[in-house]
């Protein structure tokens, strides 16, 4: 009888230990395989034409942290920050990623990847500098081929 019964033992700690470290070693990879590695903002990874805010939402960063949104090509964008609409010629519009200043100063060509807008806070311009604690931004974006059907998207962040 105790030998039946150590068998059993023997058995199911040979069967169950390991379908138990399977499962275990599964769920990590998984856990993994799930994660999102970008943002964690449903609105930009929903969005196929947003692929990046700058900064993050919720971001902690400097005062004059540029601000700003990378769409997919094909897109324009304006940008307003705590309220102050920014002038198209202090926005950068990098579309080539191994040529910025050429790029920020001609607009590129449409055909490039990069479609980023930024705006960088410097004395003399419209925000100077970020506001110490919240900033939000908001950042109007369309196709080119309708400028008609604008859709915006806000995002705040603090500076420190």
């Amino acid at each position: 009888m105790e030998k039946t019964q150590g068998m059993k033992r023997s058995l199911v700690s040979r069967i169950l230990g390991p379908t138990l470290v399977t499962i275990g070693i599964t769920g990590v990879i998984l856990g993994f395989a799930l994660s999102n590695n970008g943002t964690t903002d449903i609105r930009v990874e929903g969005n196929p034409a947003i692929e990046a805010l700058f900064p993050e939402p919720d971001a902690e960063v400097l005062r004059q942290t540029s601000v700003g949104i990378d769409l997919v090509a094909g897109y324009e964008a304006e940008l307003t920050i705590n309220g102050v609409a920014i002038p198209l010629d202090e926005i950068n519009v990098l579309r080539d990623l191994e040529n910025p200043r050429e790029s920020a100063q001609t607009s590129g060509t449409f055909g490039d990847t990069l479609n980023r807008f930024l705006y960088q806070p410097l004395e003399g311009r419209s925000v100077p500098e970020l506001q110490g604690d919240s900033n939000c931004a908001v950042a109007v974006y369309w196709p080119l081929a309708d400028p008609s059907d604008r859709k915006s998207i806000e995002w705040c962040f603090t500076a420190l």
